[in-house]
């Protein structure tokens, strides 16, 4: 390589093809569907909230918390590894031109984020508070810069100080982001100008602090490695991720439901996967978060139809994935060893599902009866069986 613009170029590339190959088995088409089924839902239900939007509802202070959030943390994104503390060490000098870039990536890659929550709080922010149009055009704008900012001062916090404390940088950085956008949202603008003034303050401070400091190497490549291993943690809940293994737990507490398996050599691939989705952490934490979704989707979501679309569009993605994880796997399984054959543990794994599927509905019908609502528990506890069933018969006509 010539320089090391060059290097981070390449490195760039090969890694963003590594992530694509990853993400065409994350977002398939049962997940398109899923999410299409759930932004509808959600969409629908946002829709005829902020039409009937209480008055004294606190918008600014969700806006600058949610805002907060998301442009305080702001890891950087160096493609750093660890043979990089040797051999990057001569060039320390020109480190810059690998590291600039590097914070321009962080940048855009982030940006996703800020964007969607400030798309999706703009009706509220218009039905609530009537901003000017020069005050909505310019709050995106300032949201970048923010952005922007709190990339520059987290990297020089963190080469500063090696990465020390970077909790109580970012509470910092939070609490300014948090008072400046509540302030410019309910209209105070003198005071929300003197905040912007104390958030450049400290970032020069920041980068004083940085200046001619040694590159905390260290830090720096276990905080790229921390997050790539986030990355592949994920991917490993739909595709198998060569660089981490699945975890197994023997889950002792849930023995007792074994005993519900009658024994004989036709229950035997029925006790398998069993054993096998209950020790899963992956198929076992993927139900429980689905079901966890549902529930919460019960609660919080006003609008009946909502409800049934969310809890349909989770009870597909709950019945297809633990179909695929437990019929697709390629590892090898006790029952190889035994002369059964493959359409009895297909049968087995429909049975386990609809009867995962059954407890789900049970969940989410609960807790619609809780929050009063007889009907729509009962249109949820169906749609949930049905769209199961469903996806099984094409899952088996697949197969």
């Amino acid at each position: 390589m010539k320089n090391l613009h060059e290097v981070w170029s390449n490195r760039l590339q090969k890694y963003t093809i590594e992530v694509q190959n990853y993400l065409k088995y994350i977002f398939t088409g049962h997940i398109a569907v899923v999410l299409l089924f759930a932004i509808g839902a959600a969409g629908y239900a946002y829709s005829e909230w902020v039409q009937n939007v209480p008055p004294d509802f606190p918008g600014a202070w969700i806006l600058a918390a949610v805002f907060g959030l998301l442009l305080a943390y702001s890891p950087p994104t160096t493609l750093l590894k660890e043979a990089d503390m040797v051999y990057f060490l001569p060039l320390e000098s020109q480190l810059d031109q690998f590291l600039k870039p590097a914070l321009k990536w962080t940048f855009f890659s982030q940006l996703y984020l800020p964007v969607i929550a400030f798309i999706v709080s703009l009706p509220m922010v218009n039905a609530l508070y009537g901003l000017p149009s020069s005050l909505l055009i310019g709050l995106p704008i300032l949201l970048l810069l923010l952005k922007w900012w709190n990339i520059q001062t987290e990297f020089a916090y963190r080469k500063a100080y090696s990465g020390h404390r970077a909790w109580l940088d970012r509470l910092v950085r939070f609490a300014f982001v948090f008072i400046f956008v509540y302030l410019y949202v309910a209209s105070n603008l003198l005071i929300a100008v003197l905040v912007l003034f104390a958030i450049i303050v400290y970032g020069r401070w920041v980068q004083q602090q940085a200046a001619g400091k040694p590159f905390a190497y260290e830090h720096f490549v276990g905080l790229e490695e921390n997050r790539m291993l986030r990355f592949y943690q994920f991917a490993n809940y739909f595709t198998d991720v060569p660089h981490i293994k699945g975890k197994i737990k023997e889950r002792a507490w849930l023995n007792w439901v074994y005993r519900f398996i009658k024994r004989g050599p036709e229950n035997a691939h029925y006790y398998l996967v069993w054993r096998t989705f209950v020790r899963s952490d992956e198929l076992f934490y993927l139900w429980v978060r689905l079901t966890v979704i549902a529930m919460a989707g019960a609660w919080l979501i006003p609008f009946p139809a909502a409800v049934i679309i969310f809890a349909a569009a989770l009870a597909f993605a709950s019945a297809i994935q633990i179909w695929q994880g437990l019929n697709q796997t390629q590892h090898f399984r006790m029952d190889n060893l035994f002369p059964l054959t493959k359409f009895s543990r297909e049968r087995a794994v429909r049975k386990l599902i609809l009867v995962m599927q059954l407890l789900q509905a049970i969940l989410v019908a609960a807790v619609l009866v809780g929050v009063g609502e007889p009907l729509t528990a009962l249109a949820v506890f169906a749609v949930i069986l049905l769209v199961s069933a469903i996806t099984l018969a094409f899952g088996k006509k697949k197969n």
